[in-house]
């Protein structure tokens, strides 16, 4: 009896567990629309709580703060389209698979709905430091360490001759640049090839990063 009893609230808790991830997920894009719309000072946490149909209590003893779910919200739209160092990396190649990791966060970078929270930390961002820090967080702790990851992954990258830390903050740095394009240039993205310019900035990175010896063993 007591197995059964196990056993049955497991799987009457699992639904449960389930529709939990759904109304937090709701809530994450509810807000997003709501940042993207209305800006960080006019989302207010009554709006969003209205909006997604969740008590203001529930907001507050997930994420603490608007700062803070700020920072859940861009984590989550990057999470959808990250890919991790082994899932679904093609290729087998040192700078083929850095390539393919910047053109994935590229990807995600330029979805209508990241986009939208960009231009909210472009214009936004000066008069919100909490704007920014939620931005530097999630680039540095999320798409700088699959760079990083890359960078560490393959024996190629063993003696470049900047440090790896540096590597990926230059590699984002000039994906930022075309984010920011993206962002501010109307019909941009819809010709914009992240693979296309991955490739690019990563060439012109390495050319520098790289013994030129191993750029000419490369050629």
């Amino acid at each position: 009896m007591t197995t059964d009893t196990g056993t049955s609230r497991r799987r009457g808790g699992r639904p449960r567990r389930e529709d939990a991830e759904r109304r937090i997920l709701h809530l994450l894009d509810t807000a997003a629309g709501i940042f993207i719309r209305d800006g960080y000072a006019g989302a207010s946490i009554d709006r969003i709580a209205a909006e997604a149909g969740v008590g203001k209590p529930t907001i507050y003893t997930r994420f603490e703060s608007k700062a803070n779910l700020l920072k859940c919200v861009i984590e989550h739209m990057l999470n959808n389209r990250l890919v991790a160092i082994d899932d679904q990396i093609a290729s087998r190649t040192a700078v083929g698979a850095l390539k393919e990791q910047l053109a994935n966060i590229l990807t995600a970078s330029v979805e209508p709905a990241f986009l939208g929270i960009f231009r909210l930390f472009l214009t936004e961002a000066s008069k919100f430091p909490e704007i920014f820090a939620a931005f530097y967080a999630t680039t540095e702790q999320q798409s700088k360490q699959l760079l990083l990851k890359q960078l560490a992954r393959y024996p190629e990258f063993g003696s470049t001759r900047l440090p790896h830390d540096e590597i990926a903050g230059l590699l984002l740095g000039m994906a930022s640049s075309v984010v920011m394009m993206a962002s501010v240039q109307p019909g941009l993205r819809d010709m914009l090839s992240p693979e296309a310019e991955a490739n690019r900035i990563v060439d012109v990175v390495l050319y520098g990063a790289l013994a030129r010896r191993d750029v000419r063993s490369k050629a």
